[in-house]
C-alpha cells in the first residue's frame, strides 16, 4: 500500500495543531516519511541508528532513542529492534487518522512513479511555502519540562550555534521557568540574551567545585547557619 507524500506531510502538520510532540521528534518523523517515500513505500522500512542519527544531526544514540520513543508513545510508528547484521525496522501506524487518509490506491510500477512525481512537482511550491510559514509561526514545547517554546527555525539556529550545548541550554531555561515562573515573549531571545551566559557560568562553577579550586577558600570560611530560625 502506497501513501500520498504530500497528504502525509500536510496531515502531520494538522495533527500537530492538536497534539504535543517535541520538535526533535517532529523532525525524526518527517525524515522517516522521506525514507519511506524513497523506498517506494515498503511496509517495513529497514534503517540503522547511525544513519538516522546523521539525518537528524545528533551524535548521541540515547538522544536519538529518546526522540524515537516519543513517536512510539504517540503511536505514530511501530518499531522492531534489529538483530546482528540486520537493522531496525519501522512501520507507519495506519490506525492514526491522517496516516490512513494519506493512503492511495495508485497502482505500483512506472505509472505510479510518474504520477507520484507529478503530484510532488505540482505541490512543491505550495508545500515549501506552507512549511516555511509553519516554521516561522508555530512554536513547539521543548526542554525537560516542556515549557520552552521555539519555532523550528529558532531551534535549528540554536543547534547550529551551540552544537554541543543547545540541549543543556534549553533544559537550563526549562528548569528555571519551572522553579521561578519566569515569563518571556520570546524564549529564543531570552536564550541569546542571558541563558547561555548563565548556563556556562553555572557549569564553570560546578567544574571548579569538582576540581577543588575553591577548597582553600571554603576551608578558611567560618561555619555559617544553613537555615535561619523564624521567630514564633
Amino acid at each position: 500500500m502506497q501513501y500520498n507524500y504530500i497528504l502525509l506531510n500536510e496531515g502531520f502538520y494538522r495533527w500537530l495543531e492538536t497534539n504535543h510532540l517535541q520538535i526533535q521528534s517532529q523532525l525524526l518523523f518527517l525524515k522517516l516519511i522521506h525514507l519511506f517515500n524513497v523506498s517506494g513505500w515498503s511496509e517495513w522500512l529497514a534503517v540503522d541508528n547511525q544513519r538516522m542519527m546523521s539525518l537528524v544531526q545528533t551524535k548521541r544514540e540515547q538522544t536519538f532513542i529518546d526522540w524515537r520513543d516519543r513517536l512510539m508513545v504517540k503511536k505514530l510508528i511501530f518499531y522492531t529492534k534489529g538483530k546482528k547484521g540486520s537493522p531496525n525496522k519501522y512501520k507507519l501506524n495506519d490506525e492514526i487518522t491522517f496516516i490512513n487518509e494519506a493512503k492511495t490506491g495508485v497502482k505500483t510500477g512506472v505509472q505510479s512513479a510518474i504520477q507520484t512525481a507529478d503530484i510532488y512537482k505540482q505541490n512543491k511550491t505550495k508545500l515549501k511555502k506552507e512549511n516555511t510559514a509553519n516554521a516561522v509561526q508555530k512554536k513547539t514545547a521543548c526542554g525537560e519540562f516542556g515549557n520552552v517554546f521555539l519555532t523550528k527555525n529558532e531551534f535549528e539556529k540554536l543547534e547550529s550555534q551551540y552544537p554541543q550545548e543547545f540541549e543543556a541550554i534549553i533544559d537550563y531555561l526549562s528548569s528555571y521557568i519551572e522553579m521561578k515562573g519566569y515569563k518571556a515573549k520570546s524564549h529564543y531571545l531570552a536564550i541569546q540574551k542571558w541563558v547561555v551566559l548563565a548556563y556556562r557560568e553555572q557549569k564553570k562553577r560546578e567544574e571548579n567545585l569538582i576540581r577543588g579550586v575553591n577548597y582553600g577558600s571554603y576551608s578558611q570560611q567560618k561555619p555559617r547557619k544553613i537555615c535561619t530560625e523564624y521567630p514564633e
